[in-house]
């Protein structure tokens, strides 16, 4: 390197004395965000509707595509496509308590086309049936750092049910947090046969968005899987199978960006 005669000599020990300090000034310049504390119930509370919705009470709008299958002696066999849609606001409470206000919308589609089904040919037995659309809402649920408190929702009165939030795994800057919920009914509450429905619900998010304090929401991907039982219009009759779904979204800012 080129220095001018007269410079003033720095040894070693000066230069790295001056490098850190120009690293001290620069870090105090940004400084770094605070990392989260997901053993803390309302921050790990908080940081599970920032990936799931909105915690500054505005609407969120989520959506997935993907398959449901009959599993019939262990063979899986693709029925139609699935895509579903949720609404959802939470308005906090306190620390550790939301209240979520949500509405779903679900539409089973040809595996072909991607087209609306309204009538289906049921691959086993052959019977061509109507197909329902599916909505569930508008539902009004305690949302707390354990998971949902279905306890007083008319629906579960006939039914037990669980639904819990899994403990976060994390990897550099990526975080999941999956969500479980498993819901049983038996007979008559349920027909026939008992009423069986388990689902998990995994959401992806970046690390770094969610230690931001001024964000109120952010950029998730959604996986979802479920194993449930078969309902009457799907016409299985005796048939012994499980009814599997799997599917992939993610979360928009407006109706017109679904």
């Amino acid at each position: 390197a080129f220095m001018p005669q007269n410079a003033p000599t720095l040894s070693r020990r000066s230069l790295l004395a001056s490098a850190t300090a120009g690293a001290v000034i620069i870090s105090a310049g940004r400084p770094a965000q605070a990392a989260l504390n997901l053993e803390d119930p309302s921050e790990y509370l908080t940081t599970v509707l920032k990936m799931r919705g909105c915690v500054d009470g505005s609407l969120s709008l989520g959506w997935i595509m993907g398959q449901r299958y009959a599993i019939v002696d262990g063979k899986a066999t693709p029925m139609y496509g699935l895509l579903a849609s949720t609404f959802a606001n939470y308005t906090r409470i306190d620390a550790e308590n939301f209240e979520m206000r949500s509405f779903e919308v679900a539409y089973f589609t040809d595996l072909k086309t991607g087209k609306l089904l309204e009538k289906w040919e049921n691959p086993f037995t052959g019977k061509v049936v109507d197909v329902p659309q599916t909505r569930m809402g508008p539902s009004i649920v305690p949302v707390m750092p354990g998971g949902f408190d279905l306890s007083d929702n008319p629906r579960m009165r006939t039914m037990s049910a669980n639904h819990m939030f899994r403990p976060a795994v994390t990897l550099r800057d990526d975080i999941w947090i999956t969500e479980e919920i498993k819901i049983a009914g038996d007979p008559p509450n349920s027909g026939p046969n008992p009423f069986r429905y388990n689902e998990m619900t995994t959401y992806n998010a970046s690390l770094r968005d969610l230690e931001k304090p001024d964000l109120a929401t952010v950029p998730t991907k959604i996986q979802y899987q479920s194993a449930v039982g078969f309902s009457p219009w799907n016409a299985m009759g005796d048939i012994d199978a499980i009814n599997m779904g799997r599917g992939s979204g993610t979360r928009v800012a407006r109706v017109e960006d679904f």
